[in-house]
């Protein structure tokens, strides 16, 4: 049996193989194969078409698939950050209107807004009236570590 009769086989299972690594995962790891093998396989049917120019036609279009699908699709399919002032808040001091365990959540005001707050490190108890620094943000919440052990006198 001559390789020509039976190459549409191995292109065949190419397709379809890569087709499935492909539906597995959520990156993009195998589409560029399918691509080649699809034009290799219909490059098959065509008469008098050798196998190492199917081959050859295979890889190229793989490459150039590759090289001119990926970084469009890596830009559309990357994930959008999206900066907001919240940001500006870490580094800064705010003071703790209720106080936080690692049961409860507490209130921070900072810069005439109140904010959810929990403390920064498990363990960690803030009492109400103590100023907190801001270390970061998590979600909607401030992680805050006390400043100073001391409460603000109330006038």
């Amino acid at each position: 049996m001559d390789m020509e009769q039976w190459i549409w086989i191995v292109w065949l299972a190419i397709l379809v193989l890569s087709l499935i690594a492909e539906a597995m995962g959520p990156a993009l790891i195998s589409i560029w194969f399918s691509a080649g093998a699809l034009v290799a396989l219909i490059l098959t049917f065509i008469p008098e078409v050798p196998y190492w120019v199917e081959i050859i036609v295979f890889l190229a279009v793989s490459v150039a698939a590759f090289l001119a699908i990926r970084p469009a699709l890596k830009k559309i399919m990357q994930k959008k950050i999206v900066r907001t002032n919240a940001d500006t808040l870490v580094g800064s001091r705010g003071i703790m209107k209720l106080g936080a365990d690692g049961l409860n959540h507490g209130e921070v005001e900072l810069r005439g807004a109140r904010w959810t707050a929990i403390p920064a490190r498990e363990g960690l108890s803030i009492p109400a009236e103590s100023i907190v620094s801001i270390v970061a943000i998590e979600g909607n919440k401030l992680l805050v570590e006390p400043l100073e052990e001391k409460k603000l006198e109330v006038k």
